[in-house]
C-alpha cells in the first residue's frame, strides 16, 4: 500500500505545496479574525469542524493563484461573482467527509515515511540537490506553519488520495474503447439534402379578420411598438471655436524655431544588414553575392543569397527606412556615408562580422517657415481650443447645477442644438425607417434610453474631441399594436405558419417515398435541387450554410442509406437528409487519441469520485454557519 503511494508522491507532495498558502495579508474585512476566541466554525461535518481560520486560509490560496494565472485581474467582486466563497467551502466539507472516512479505515502512515518524503522533495533541496533543513524551515515559514502542522496536512493529504485512490484511472483506457471513441468523433459522411422552402407554397386566401385578431392576443409579445424618446442634442467641438481664437505672428515663429523636427523630416536609409559569426562566412557571401549574374535588384540578390546559404531570418535583414538617430553612431556613421546599391563589408563589430547594403535613400526635406505658417497656426487654434472646451465644460456643469434645461446651456457655451422626434433604441422613426441624421456615435441612442424626462445627461466625449450632451423631452412607452398597426405583419405571419404546414406535409410524403437509390429521382418528381455534401465532419466542416446544429446532429443519427424525416431549418423550410455514405477513419492521429485518453480518463474518474462524495454527504449530518460565513466578506474599511 505504501508502494502505491510512493509511485504518486510527487505528483501529491507538489498539489500540496501549491495548495497550502497562508496569506501574509487578511482576507478583505476579516482582519482580527484569528484572534484565539475568534475561531467558529464556518461548518460542521459529522464530528468535525471547518474553522474560520481553515477556510480563510485556503480561500486567500485559492485567490492567490487565480491571480498568479490571470496577471492579478481577480477582485473580490469577480471572484464573488464566480461562485468562489462557496466552491471554497464545498472542497473543504469534502476533505473533512474524506477525513472521516480515513478515520473509519484506521489507516495511518508512519512519521518516518513522510520524512522520507519531504527528504525527496525538491522543494527543500539546496544547490547541491541535497535536503536542506534551512530550506525547509524557510518555506513552512512562509506558509505559516510550523513543523508539526506541516507534517499534519501532508499526512492529511496523502491519506485523502489514498481514500480517492480507487476513483482515480491512473490507467490507460481499453484500446478499444479509446479507438472507438475516436472513430465515432471523427467519422465523416456523404449526404443528399432537399430543401422545402415555405416561400414555394403560397397561401391565396388572406387571413380572416378574426384569424388576425385571434393570432394577436395569442402572440401580443411579436406585435409591439418599442419605446420611443425625442430629445433635445447640444454638441460643441474644436472646429466650432477655430474662427474665434487668435494667434498672433511671434507664438507662430517660436513654434517654428523651438521644434525643428516637426517641421523637417530626416534623411531615411532602407537598409538590409546581416551579422556573421566569423569574417571568413561573411567573406563567403560577399563573394556569392559579388559573382551573382541575376539580373535582380541588389537587395533581392542580397537577401536571396543569405537565405540559400546561411540560417538567418530573411525577414530580419531587411532593417526598412532608418534615420540616423534609430542606431548608435558606430553604425549609422557606416550606413548614412556608403553609396546606394553599394554592398559595404565585411566590417567587424562587437556582434561579429555585417555585411549590409544601402537600397533605398529618401534624402532630407527642409520646410521653410512660410510654408508651414499656415498648418502652424491651425495647430495652436486646436490646442487653445481644446483648452476653450474645458472652460466650456465647467461652464455646461454650472448652468445645470443652477438648475437650467439643455437649451440655457446651449447658449451659455455656445453649443449647437438639434431636436430629434421619437426614436426608438435602434435609430429607427414610428415608421420603422432609419432617421440618417442622428450623431454618428456608438454610445448616443443607449445615453437617450438612460435618463429620464427633463434630465440633462452628463456631457459624453467622442472621437473628434467633440463633446455632445442630451436631455429627454418625451417618452412613448412600450405598448401592443392595434389591430390595424399590426395587421400586414400578422397576415404574413399567418400565411407563413400556413405555408411552413404545407411545406412540412410535402417534406413528409418526400420522405416517405425516397430511399438511397431513388432519391435523385423523386426530388426531380418533386422539381428540387438535390443538394451534395462530402466529407461533413461533426462540428459541421463540409456543410457550411446547408446544415444548422439541429440538422446536423440529425444526420449523424442515420444509418448509411437512411433518410430523415422533416427537420426544421431557419423557421423557413424543412430538410430532409439522406445519408449516402459514411466514411471511417483511416488513419488515427496518436497525438489525439493521448489527448482523448486522458480527457476520458479524467471524465471518468472525477464522475466516480463526486458519486463517492455524494454518498458521503446523505451519510453525514453538514451545517453550515451562514452568519459567520457572510460576516467574513463584510468589508470594515
Amino acid at each position: 500500500m505504501l508502494e502505491a503511494i510512493k509511485s504518486k508522491i510527487n505528483s501529491i507532495f507538489s498539489k500540496i505545496f501549491l495548495l497550502i498558502l497562508a496569506a501574509s495579508f487578511a482576507l478583505w474585512g476579516v482582519g482580527d479574525i484569528f484572534s484565539p476566541n475568534n475561531n467558529s466554525s464556518v461548518a460542521t461535518i459529522g464530528k468535525l469542524n471547518v474553522t474560520a481560520d481553515d477556510y480563510v486560509k485556503t480561500y486567500q490560496r485559492i485567490i492567490s493563484d487565480l491571480n498568479n494565472n490571470t496577471n492579478g485581474q481577480i477582485t473580490e467582486e469577480i471572484a464573488k461573482s464566480l461562485g468562489v466563497p462557496r466552491q471554497t467551502l464545498g472542497q473543504l466539507i469534502n476533505e473533512k467527509l474524506i477525513d472521516i472516512e480515513v478515520n473509519k479505515a484506521k489507516i495511518n502512515l508512519p512519521d518516518s515515511y513522510l520524512r522520507k518524503i519531504i527528504f525527496a522533495s525538491d522543494a527543500f533541496k539546496d544547490q547541491f540537490g541535497s535536503f536542506s533543513k534551512q530550506q525547509f524551515e524557510y518555506v513552512i515559514r512562509q506558509l505559516g506553519m510550523d513543523e508539526k502542522t506541516y507534517f499534519n496536512e501532508i499526512k492529511k493529504a496523502v491519506l485523502r488520495e489514498q481514500i480517492k485512490a480507487p476513483f482515480n484511472n491512473g490507467n490507460d483506457l481499453s484500446p478499444v474503447f479509446n479507438n472507438l471513441y475516436y472513430d465515432i468523433r471523427n467519422e465523416k459522411r456523404n449526404l443528399k439534402v432537399v430543401n422545402f422552402n415555405a416561400s414555394s407554397f403560397k397561401i391565396k386566401n388572406l387571413p380572416s379578420d378574426t384569424e388576425i385578431k385571434e393570432q394577436l392576443n395569442k402572440s401580443s409579445n411579436l406585435y409591439q411598438k418599442p419605446e420611443y424618446r425625442s430629445f433635445s442634442y447640444i454638441s460643441i467641438k474644436p472646429d466650432d471655436l477655430l474662427n474665434e481664437i487668435k494667434i498672433n505672428e511671434e507664438d507662430i515663429k517660436k513654434e517654428y524655431d523651438n521644434y525643428p523636427e516637426k517641421y523637417n523630416i530626416a534623411e531615411k536609409r532602407e537598409v538590409f544588414l546581416a551579422n556573421f559569426k566569423n569574417k571568413q562566412e561573411a567573406i563567403e557571401i560577399v563573394d556569392k553575392i559579388n559573382k551573382s549574374n541575376s539580373d535582380e535588384e541588389m537587395s533581392t540578390i542580397f537577401t536571396q543569397i543569405i537565405s540559400n546559404n546561411t540560417e538567418l531570418n530573411p525577414d530580419k535583414i531587411n532593417l526598412g527606412l532608418i534615420e540616423y538617430s534609430d542606431f548608435p553612431s558606430e553604425i549609422s556613421d557606416s550606413i548614412f556615408k556608403s553609396d546606394m546599391n553599394s554592398l559595404i563589408g565585411p566590417e567587424e563589430t562587437a556582434f561579429g562580422w555585417r555585411i549590409f547594403l544601402v537600397s533605398k535613400i529618401n534624402p532630407p526635406i527642409s520646410k521653410s517657415y512660410q510654408e508651414v505658417r499656415d498648418s502652424i497656426e491651425k495647430e495652436l487654434k486646436v490646442i487653445t481650443a481644446l483648452d476653450k472646451m474645458y472652460e466650456l465644460g465647467n461652464t455646461f456643469y454650472d448652468e445645470i447645477a443652477a438648475g437650467n434645461q439643455i437649451e440655457q446651456a446651449a447658449i451659455a457655451i455656445g453649443a449647437k442644438i438639434k431636436e430629434f422626434s421619437f426614436v426608438d433604441s435602434n435609430g429607427m422613426d414610428q415608421n420603422g425607417k432609419i432617421i440618417n441624421d442622428l450623431p454618428p456615435y456608438q454610445d448616443l441612442l443607449s445615453t437617450v434610453f438612460s435618463y429620464e424626462v427633463n434630465e440633462p445627461s452628463e456631457l459624453v466625449n467622442t472621437i473628434g474631441n467633440t463633446m455632445y450632451a442630451i436631455q429627454v423631452n418625451d417618452i412613448l412607452e412600450k405598448r401592443i399594436m392595434t389591430i390595424k398597426e399590426a395587421r400586414d405583419q400578422i397576415i404574413k405571419d399567418i400565411n407563413l405558419e400556413k405555408s411552413m404546414a404545407l411545406a412540412f406535409e410535402a417534406a413528409k410524403q418526400f420522405s416517405k417515398e425516397v430511399s438511397t437509390d431513388n432519391f435523385d429521382k423523386i426530388a426531380e418528381k418533386y422539381n428540387l435541387i438535390v443538394l451534395n455534401t462530402s466529407n461533413v465532419s461533426k462540428d459541421g466542416t463540409g456543410a457550411e450554410g446547408i446544415l444548422d446544429r439541429e440538422s446536423l446532429n440529425e444526420a449523424y443519427n442515420l444509418k448509411k442509406g437512411s433518410t430523415s424525416s422533416p427537420i426544421k431549418y431557419s423557421n423557413k423550410s424543412y430538410l430532409v437528409l439522406n445519408v449516402t455514405d459514411v466514411i471511417p477513419v483511416e488513419n488515427r492521429d496518436e497525438e489525439q487519441l493521448l489527448r482523448i485518453n486522458a480527457e476520458l480518463s479524467q471524465s471518468i474518474s472525477r464522475d466516480i469520485e463526486q458519486l463517492f462524495i455524494n454518498h458521503l454527504t446523505n451519510n453525514q449530518k453538514i451545517k453550515v454557519n451562514e452568519n459567520l460565513l457572510n460576516s467574513l466578506f463584510e468589508n470594515d474599511s
